[in-house]
């Protein structure tokens, strides 16, 4: 309560009134003030408080005015020269904080924490690995440690992933409820699927929904999920997917289980589109929702099976229009390949060759008579030609319709 109390009177105080009425009539916050109350407000937007998301804009903006007027003597204070930094890393404005630490000699801070930020400003991911690796000064603020771990791990993911992992591990163990730790669940997902841990995947996913669940970015977290699962293939079971599932609300539940059964069919897991589409259809008509997707991609799981004549039923009947274009090329590619199927010609048993008749009480009655059949010369069945042709086509069809 206290500090919701003090976030109240800093926001009242650069963003309640009008920026010049504010500075002359009441004292400008010290820059750690101002982060502060910014990072606080940044949580609250994790945490899904709907009125934050607007204020953090006005903040920001507000923040970085109030910095660029910021006496030089100012930032030689640790705690400034520190909360500056931390400001830059959690979207902070990168050309105000590029002036200071060009035109300002930070004496009481590291020069590497200085030239990483900088690197961090200019979009350098060298620089910023260079600087902000090894161990850092003690007197760091552990949200400034935080921020640079965030960081680092999103430049080390794809040539050190076991050290960024560990490194949005220490986030997590550092500044649970934050929105740092929101990011270090979303971004660690398809770090521990390209490791193959799906335990870690089903942990992440488990904090992630119990945690930040009305996050504003969760639809990020959705898509990097199901990225996650297409990475583990059959690592990980259905039974575990849909464990996951039932930790969110009802409404991110379908486009979940569709996303799912959207890729499973691009790798050809039928037997995961089923599942999933199936999942999704029941929710659909229970949410009384358009259930176009989900029966388009369980009409498509089941091309190819025994129930490719009511797959073809149910694709006929779907509304092209309510489909995206991808979709459309889906359903054009499936209905294509389950006509060639029901296409072909049914395998009939090939004519017996002539016995030789064998009167009874002859020489060769009861004996074993070898009778030499002609072998067929092979033969390509045009059709059969004609439908992996098709096949290959939809290959490349379903390949393009991937993204």
């Amino acid at each position: 309560m206290m500090w919701g109390s003090r976030l109240r009177w800093l926001l009242i105080g650069f963003v309640g009134l009008p920026l010049g009425i504010a500075r002359a009539d009441m004292p400008s916050p010290e820059p750690y003030l101002l982060v502060r109350s910014m990072r606080m407000l940044q949580d609250q937007v994790a945490s899904g408080k709907p009125e934050a998301l607007p204020m953090l804009n006005r903040v920001l903006g507000h923040i970085a005015g109030q910095l660029e007027t910021t006496k030089p003597e100012v930032w030689q204070k640790p705690a400034n020269a520190y909360a500056i930094l931390i400001y830059l890393l959690n979207g902070g404005n990168p050309q105000v904080v590029r002036t200071i630490l060009m035109t300002t000699k930070l004496e009481s801070i590291s020069p590497k924490l200085v030239a990483g930020s900088l690197a961090y400003a200019d979009g350098n991911p060298l620089g910023i690995v260079d600087n902000f690796s090894g161990e850092l000064p003690p007197d760091v603020p552990s949200e400034l440690v935080a921020s640079i771990s965030l960081v680092t791990a999103a430049q080390l993911a794809a040539i050190d992933a076991p050290t960024a992992l560990k490194r949005l591990d220490y986030i997590r163990l550092t500044a649970p409820g934050t929105l740092l730790e929101e990011a270090a669940l979303r971004r660690g997902l398809m770090m521990a699927a390209n490791l193959g841990d799906k335990d870690k995947v089903r942990l992440l996913a488990r904090n992630y929904l119990q945690r930040f669940a009305l996050s504003p970015y969760s639809e990020d977290f959705f898509r990097q999920l199901v990225d996650a699962i297409m990475v583990l293939k059959n690592k990980i079971s259905d039974d575990e997917i849909e464990e996951m599932a039932s930790l969110a609300w009802t409404g991110a539940r379908l486009p979940f289980y569709l996303r799912i059964a959207r890729g499973a069919i691009v790798v050809g897991d039928m037997q995961r589109a089923r599942f999933m589409s199936g999942k999704a259809e029941a929710l659909a008509q229970s949410l009384k929702a358009d259930d176009t997707q989900a029966r388009l991609y369980f009409g498509i799981s089941n091309v190819g099976t025994d129930k490719t004549t009511d797959a073809m039923k149910m694709l006929s009947e779907l509304q092209k229009d309510r489909l995206h274009d991808r979709d459309v090329k889906l359903l054009e590619a499936a209905t294509a390949m389950g006509g060639s199927i029901l296409q072909q010609p049914s395998v009939e048993p090939m004519d017996t060759p002539q016995k030789s008749v064998v009167k009874t009480g002859s020489a060769t009655a009861g004996a074993k008579v070898k009778i030499d059949t002609p072998k067929p010369e092979p033969t390509v069945d045009p059709m059969i030609d004609e439908t992996r042709k098709k096949l290959d086509a939809i290959d490349a069809l379903l390949g393009k319709a991937k993204k």
